[in-house]
């Protein structure tokens, strides 16, 4: 699905199983979120405007993970995943 070659970090990895973050919606969320600079980084996210532009493109993933891909957030530096959060109420994106 993807042709990011992103590398994840063992933090990332650790955070990833913690969460239970599948690197397929780490994927999604930064091949089609949007991002805010943090600092060097990039935080990518998906919110449901855009996830419903994305809903007849793909439909069968998003029906499998779509509250997943709402609630989580990626830290990314180049093409480098940081981490990967759950988003819990209101987040600042700066």
């Amino acid at each position: 699905m993807s042709n990011l070659n992103l590398k994840y970090t063992k933090h990332c990895n650790i955070r990833c199983q913690q969460r239970g973050i599948s690197s397929e919606v780490v994927d999604f969320i930064v091949e089609h979120g949007k991002f805010k600079n943090s600092h060097n980084d990039k935080k990518y996210y998906i919110n449901k405007k855009i996830l419903n532009k994305l809903k007849h493109k793909h439909k069968n993933f998003l029906k499998k993970f779509e509250k997943q891909i709402l609630k989580t957030g990626v830290i990314l530096n180049k093409n480098t995943v940081i981490t990967a959060f759950n988003i819990q109420g209101n987040f600042i994106w700066n």
